[in-house]
């Protein structure tokens, strides 16, 4: 296992709900549908030995985080919180440039896409986080949470991909 240098990206959707969140300590357990697109440079896939360029991951992913959260504030709510997130992958292709040879002994690439990555694929991973939560009114708050964190992808050797992300939502009372 070794430290990803791909380039990462994407968003997400979620639905999360949180024991005790008028507590000093609760915690949050939810559901999280994630797309991204990982770009990697010059590598081998475990499903052939060829060299390949210009890599494309487009996944789309099913998670659920569980996390501790500490709340502290009485109108605004400050929020830190550490935990867990397991999941899998439901859909997504990959697309490359192969090296090929010809007839002629004269190598090339040739661009090569599949209509399917890896299904099924799992990934955990830890996360952490700090974020505020503001009341707009009676009914709603606003919550802005960045969090960081890593995830172990098995995929090409089960590699960690370091992760920042900014979540933004709205609490229903």
């Amino acid at each position: 296992m070794s430290a990803n240098k791909r380039s990462f990206f994407g968003g997400g959707l979620g639905i999360s709900h949180v024991f005790r969140a008028d507590k000093l300590v609760g915690a949050r357990g939810g559901l999280e549908l994630e797309f991204f697109h990982i770009l990697g440079p010059d590598t081998y896939p475990p499903e052939s030995a060829d060299t390949r360029k210009n890599q494309h991951f487009y996944l789309t992913s099913l998670t659920i985080p569980l996390n501790i959260r500490f709340s502290f504030g009485k109108r605004t709510r400050f929020l830190f919180e550490f935990g867990g997130r397991g999941g899998f992958i439901v859909l997504g292709h990959y697309t490359a440039d192969v090296l090929k040879t010809n007839p002629n002994q004269e190598s090339y690439f040739e661009h090569t896409k599949t209509n399917k990555a890896p299904l099924g694929l799992g990934t955990v991973g830890l996360n952490s986080g700090f974020g505020v939560s503001v009341p707009l009114n009676e009914k709603l708050d606003l919550l802005v949470r960045p969090d960081v964190g890593a995830n172990l992808y098995f995929m090409d050797q089960s590699k960690v991909q370091l992760y920042g992300r900014l979540c933004v939502g709205i609490h229903l009372k």
